[in-house]
């Protein structure tokens, strides 16, 4: 067997691996696993709550955001919600403090610094027994917090638990998040199962106030907190019928620009949190960061060396038509792409422009990362 033929199908077991052999081995490890369901502890009272949300510019959805969060199954002296808005300058300010309900705080950091600022920010003003992170376009189920803290509550051992984020489309039509985003749920329910959540979701995720520690400015927090309760021994969970609710990216573009942030971020997250990557002190945490995040991080590597394996073995008939498939997909990805910046829709077009836009960020992050390059703030599409 040649050098190409050998890269080649190393590309394909690794893409193979990630996409499909991981699960798989979770979801055996899983039934083969005999478990006690815990049972759920009983507490003289509700455990009391603070929402914070960080909104920047926000003036379009933060009055549903408040509403949902006023509609919550939960006891109203047990919670409360702090709006903090990193320096908006459109009518989001004015919005909040329109409502007089003492439960509707808003605290405003000036000059602008992002999410994981605005978390700082509030540290010293938090009392509650746990904090609920959650996004200004993120609508609350009734029920979401009351099955977050139920979660939480059934096992000691449990530190972080996240809920679902719901995906709807919007006017713009669909640009292939939900599908991967689906895909995602599924594989953070078996990370779950397994041992522990990786990572959290940003838009809905619950944490012992006494774990809430400062993190980087530069931080993707709902993954470093993660990393932090697992460093001390606690883990963390999914509770998929928690649920809030945000509209689809309109456009793969969107995401991309969003993903490259946020892979490139979370770089940096692994580097402070190396020690998670020692299979002799952390088996399992270890063995799910590198299956779940380190490849999806290097896709790019994987996809590219198939890619050229295949373009070197083209005189053989099955590498032949294997890179003409891949140069379809992508082909049609980049076009799909190219339309969908122009707002316009190509048939057949969604999930290629998506896998592309995947691709590409991966990529993109990686090569951030390593020039040490850091990250603006964060622009909201909406």
């Amino acid at each position: 067997m040649t050098l190409a033929a050998i890269l080649f199908w190393i590309s394909v077991a690794a893409l193979a691996y990630h996409l499909a052999g991981y699960p798989l081995i979770l979801a055996i490890a899983n039934l083969c696993r005999s478990r006690k369901k815990p049972e759920t502890a009983e507490s003289a009272e509700y455990p009391s709550v603070t929402v914070l949300c960080p909104a920047r510019n926000e003036e379009d959805v933060i009055e549903a955001k408040i509403r949902s969060f006023l509609q919550l199954d939960y006891p109203p002296d047990r919670l409360k919600m702090i709006v903090i808005s990193d320096d908006s300058d459109d009518a989001t300010n004015a919005i909040v403090s329109r409502y007089r309900d003492q439960r509707v705080e808003l605290l405003v950091q000036k000059p602008r610094r992002g999410k994981p600022s605005a978390h700082n920010l509030v540290l010293p003003l938090l009392d509650s027994d746990y904090v609920l992170s959650t996004d200004a376009n993120s609508i609350f189920a009734p029920d979401a917090l009351q099955l977050l803290v139920k979660k939480m509550l059934s096992d000691p051992r449990l530190a972080v638990v996240s809920g679902e984020l719901k995906l709807t489309a919007g006017e713009g039509g669909k640009s292939g998040e939900g599908l991967y985003w689906r895909y995602e749920s599924w594989l953070k329910q078996l990370d779950s199962d397994f041992h522990s959540l990786i990572g959290a979701n940003g838009s809905l995720f619950l944490i012992r106030r006494e774990l809430f520690l400062p993190v980087d400015p530069q931080s993707v927090d709902d993954f470093e907190r993660v990393l932090t309760v697992l460093k001390q021994g606690f883990r963390a969970a999914y509770e998929p019928r928690s649920n809030v609710f945000e509209e689809e990216t309109e456009s793969a573009g969107q995401e991309m620009a969003r993903k490259i942030r946020i892979i490139t971020r979370e770089w940096y997250v692994l580097e402070r949190n190396l020690a998670l990557l020692n299979p002799f002190r952390h088996p399992a945490a270890s063995f799910q960061l590198v299956s779940h995040k380190l490849l999806r991080w290097l896709f790019f590597v994987f996809v590219l060396t198939g890619f050229l394996a295949s373009a070197c073995l083209y005189q053989l008939c099955f590498y032949r038509t294997v890179f003409f498939l891949q140069c379809l997909v992508y082909g049609l990805g980049a076009l799909g792409l190219f339309f969908q910046a122009r707002g316009r829709r190509l048939p057949l077009s969604t999930v290629p422009a998506y896998l592309v836009a995947m691709i590409w960020s991966s990529l993109a992050a990686f090569v951030r990362y390593i020039l040490r390059t850091r990250t603006n703030t964060w622009n909201p599409v909406r």
